[in-house]
């Protein structure tokens, strides 16, 4: 019996990662192995940057693909294949918008590196700064002369739906406003989110969506929920994840969901 699917596609936070961060590495060795030798690929989908999934992987890095920012960059065994960038004039505006009306301190997540604003809070400083372990602090205006693949900020989650409809309503169908969980909004290029990455890479692959499988908890997830043949749900996922994905993992993100889900299918397969 063969597996049903050929790529297999987990965001990390809340989905792949426990909420401390850390992962059953050895645990993960043998399902990363066991799904090789089944001719399978591996896709990490992520909205952070690569300069952070790649640390989470440093073993796997050239036999795996890392798709970051939300689908805006993928890197397929190290080597950049995939990059979609916001158009300058956008970001200003935006930066512009998040700083003088809102009052919001906004991340710029660079192909070089991350940016931070001067003077920003500590729990800022320490939020982005693991995600972002090469950044900067400048004056974000005039921009870095850098390509800007999302811009990301720390918005509490009770004040993120006012905070996405000022943002929907100042860039409507310029720019693409996100929760991310975690207590986050990313803003990204339109169009451009996890599932249009998958469908670059599938199609690259010479593969269709029927033959992925994809995991997620939050709404930056969606899109590759709503692409995929075979969905999973997280158990401590949103509400918007559990309604469109067709599946629900066997456990939550602290105990190893995905591992499980996917050691299940290849108990079956290997039988």
């Amino acid at each position: 019996m063969t597996l049903p699917f050929k790529v297999v596609a987990f965001d990390m936070d809340g989905t792949f990662l426990q909420d401390d961060k850390k992962y059953d590495y050895h645990r993960f060795n043998h399902v990363f192995h066991r799904l090789q030798d089944h001719g399978v690929q591996v896709v990490v989908a992520s909205g952070n940057p690569a300069q952070i999934l790649q640390q989470y992987f440093t073993e796997y890095t050239d036999q795996l693909t890392i798709l970051a920012e939300n689908g805006a960059q993928a890197l397929e065994r190290g080597r950049q294949v995939l990059a979609s960038t916001l158009n300058r004039n956008k970001v200003h505006e935006a930066v512009a918008f998040l700083q003088q009306d809102l009052g919001i301190a906004p991340a710029l997540s660079g192909s070089k590196q991350g940016y931070f604003p001067r003077n920003t809070s500590s729990e800022f400083m320490e939020h982005m700064g693991f995600y972002y372990p090469k950044h900067v602090i400048r004056d974000l205006l005039p921009l870095p002369a850098d390509d800007i693949f999302q811009i990301s900020m720390l918005v509490k989650d009770d004040a993120v739906p006012g905070i996405k409809t000022q943002l929907d309503t100042k860039f409507h169908g310029e720019l693409d406003i996100t929760p991310s969980g975690n207590d986050s909004i990313d803003i990204t290029k339109p169009g451009i989110n996890k599932g249009w990455g998958l469908t670059q890479l599938l199609q690259r692959w010479h593969l269709t969506a029927d033959d992925l499988i994809a995991f997620g908890d939050g709404d930056n997830d969606l899109s590759m929920l709503q692409l995929a043949k075979y969905s999973y749900a997280m158990p401590n996922g949103n509400a918007n994840v559990k309604a469109t994905a067709d599946y629900l993992a066997v456990a939550d993100n602290n105990n190893g969901g995905v591992l499980a889900t996917l050691e299940d299918y290849l108990e079956r397969a290997e039988k």
